[in-house]
């Protein structure tokens, strides 16, 4: 079953995210999502909620689950905590970088008290509340540009991913929705560069 997609798209938006940074960028059904990592040194983490109902929200768990793997991939669907495809990954520059792994709470305290920043929950509540959105629940992010070493035993060990300028992912966005783009620091602790992120949403490849 497919939802149509709207006659005429919103018009095109390009952010800038520096270090230390996130934006919050709205793209509608059947926009397509880019981020792009500009020095090919850094990690990003990525947030969405549907507009329709914030409750309603990316979920890496439910992603996992839905496609039997910690990795995207291309024509993996992202999910949401209702079991709705949320978008579909078309285009990755990078490979096989990106990671739907839990959130470690002991590297999230770590990065929160960092000399050189905030953790990643303060950068993202404190954009949150600039835009004055009020999300009745903060789910893990989904973590872009970053390598994942599957051991032995089976553990699964995240890891920085090799360096390439201008490394981007593309996703078709399915439903109506708000992303949150967060320029680091990761929440696994995992140290990256200091370089920025772009967010492009546009209406064809």
């Amino acid at each position: 079953m497919k939802t149509p997609i709207p006659a005429e798209l919103p018009a095109e938006t390009t952010v800038e995210i520096a270090h230390g940074t996130a934006a919050v960028i709205e793209a509608w059904q059947g926009q397509l999502l880019t981020i792009e990592d500009m020095d090919g040194d850094r990690a990003a983490q990525l947030y969405a909620f549907t507009r329709a109902d914030p409750a309603e929200f990316l979920s890496p768990h439910h992603t996992r689950v839905f496609s039997n793997s910690y990795r995207l991939g291309l024509g993996m669907r992202l999910v949401t905590n209702r079991r709705r495809p949320l978008m579909v990954l078309g285009r990755d520059s990078a490979g096989a970088h990106d990671l739907l792994m839990p959130a470690s709470t002991r590297a999230s305290l770590a990065q929160a008290g960092r000399p050189d920043g905030q953790g990643t929950r303060e950068i993202l509540m404190e954009t949150l509340g600039a835009a004055r959105l009020d999300m009745p629940k903060i789910p893990d992010p989904v973590n872009l540009f970053l390598d994942v070493v599957v051991e032995r035993d089976g553990r699964l060990v995240p890891t920085a991913a090799i360096a390439k300028p201008g490394r981007s992912i593309t996703c078709r966005v399915l439903i109506d929705c708000r992303f949150v783009v967060i320029a680091g620091p990761n929440d696994l602790g995992i140290a990256d560069g200091r370089g920025p992120l772009r967010a492009l949403v546009g209406n064809a490849l």
